[in-house]
């Protein structure tokens, strides 16, 4: 099940930029605003992914601040999505995500980097020691 879910949130990854990148055409009505739109927000989006939210992001930021960076990215998509008249992709794009990221909760998987656990403590004595 966790394969599943996780697949579904790399398309809904996807999505995201898609949909930022076509928003981002929409938004204006000069040809060249219209390009620099369209490849700035989903660079943007995607830098901000990484750095905070993916697996292997740079900072190891708290699972709170993980969750609002991606709360903030797919709500950002979702108004922009809606204020250029496409308000089911805006829609969808809320609820599947939704969806997957709390079932992710729910099953122990939460967003981005996994943290090492701390070195188990143990009671047992190494091999190579003998007792006094």
């Amino acid at each position: 099940m966790t394969a599943v879910l996780l697949a579904a949130r790399f398309l809904l990854e996807l999505a995201l930029l898609a949909g930022l990148a076509i928003a981002g055409w929409r938004l204006s009505e000069a040809v060249w605003a219209e390009l620099l739109l369209a490849l700035a927000l989903p660079v943007a989006a995607a830098t901000t992914w990484g750095l905070v939210v993916a697996p292997k992001a740079r900072f190891a930021a708290p699972l709170p601040i993980r969750l609002g960076v991606e709360v903030l990215l797919f709500g950002s998509a979702a108004l922009l999505l809606w204020q250029v008249g496409l308000a089911s992709f805006a829609l969808a794009l809320l609820v599947l995500e939704v969806v997957v990221l709390v079932s992710l909760l729910a099953s122990g998987n939460p967003p981005g980097p996994q943290r090492p656990q701390p070195f188990p403590t143990s009671s047992r004595r190494a091999d190579s020691e003998t007792p006094d």
